[in-house]
């Protein structure tokens, strides 16, 4: 059975990297000749605990209300759902669809359970499960699979995490690269993304923070400046800076080794770990192009790799 792919993935935000890589996933998808569509995050699944027994009759209704409202605006965000018209990757419009064993959806590991009640359930961790809202819930069945060698190894009960690596690229080079860069750069830009809530490292003097840019605003800001700072572990804007000749620094989370923070030295080129890694990061910088575009190949590979699994998982004997 040639089975049709549901990503579950927000509106098309150019500044969002995740939200890419899975708009991207399912355009490969299409491309490779699957049936495959996008769908706004889905608020059908909703926490419970022993506290919310113990609730008023009126606080009860206003658990509801709050519940009505989610739905509320998931309904409204179908009808203002972006996509990138570059990407062959459409929303799927009915909204009535059962997702049988024809169908395999994909829940980043943000999304709480199974909302859209599929038979086949792939998890794709972006990030660590847990990181962004504290808290995670996935079912029993379902196929687990990695980004990237950044996501620490997961298992959940009865479920089955990949061995091999769902990594999707998706670089705008026609705005990071060389092409009008300066010979003269000073001053520093930053960005705190995730990475919101450390201490300030840099001096803010003269040092432009990124975050919420246009590409085009933060390629132009990359080709004058000396020095990106990066406060988010994990963003491609690190590798951007880069490929417009800015030295990259990555501020590293507590206790958290180089090599555990990429185990792939590759995925480390041209990044500086800290302040004192800069020289060293800066032998490795004309890598980085290279890589990032054998990296974009890959990923039609790599798409193809977990079609066979996913396939094979899928498929009961």
């Amino acid at each position: 059975m040639k089975r049709k792919f549901l990503i579950v993935a927000p509106s098309y935000n150019e500044n969002n990297g995740g939200c890419v890589v899975q708009h991207k996933l399912c355009s490969i998808l299409n491309d490779l000749g699957y049936e495959s569509y996008l769908y706004p995050p889905s608020t059908r699944c909703f926490e419970l605990n022993t506290s919310a027994f113990n609730l008023s009759f009126k606080a009860i209704l206003g658990v509801f209300k709050r519940i009505i409202l989610k739905l509320h605006k998931e309904l409204k965000d179908h009808k203002s759902y972006k996509t990138n018209s570059a990407f062959n990757a459409p929303l799927l419009t009915d909204k009535d669809t059962s997702f049988d064993d024809s169908w395999v959806v994909i829940y980043p590991e943000v999304t709480f359970g199974n909302p859209l009640n599929a038979k086949n359930v792939v998890r794709w961790l972006l990030h660590q499960p847990g990181f962004h809202t504290g808290q995670f819930f996935y079912g029993q069945g379902e196929l687990l699979v990695k980004f990237n060698s950044a996501i620490l190894d997961f298992n959940f009960p009865g479920s089955k995490t990949s061995e091999k690596e769902l990594k999707v690229i998706h670089y705008p080079l026609e705005y990071y690269n060389l092409s009008g860069a300066s010979n003269t750069r000073k001053g520093t830009a930053y960005c705190l993304r995730k990475g919101r809530g450390k201490e300030i490292q840099h001096d803010l003097a003269d040092s432009i923070l990124i975050d919420d840019m246009s590409h085009a605003e933060v390629a132009a800001i990359f080709k004058r400046v000396k020095t990106f700072i990066s406060y988010d572990t994990y963003t491609a804007y690190s590798f951007f800076a880069v490929l417009c000749g800015c030295d990259s620094v990555v501020i590293p989370d507590g206790g958290v080794t180089k090599e555990q923070w990429y185990p792939n030295v590759k995925d480390r080129h041209g990044l500086s770990y800290g302040f004192d890694e800069i020289d060293e990061a800066k032998k490795t910088a004309p890598l980085v192009k290279e890589y990032v575009i054998r990296e974009e190949h890959k990923s039609v590979d790599n798409v193809k790799s977990f079609l066979l699994e996913s396939d094979a998982f899928f498929t009961k004997d």
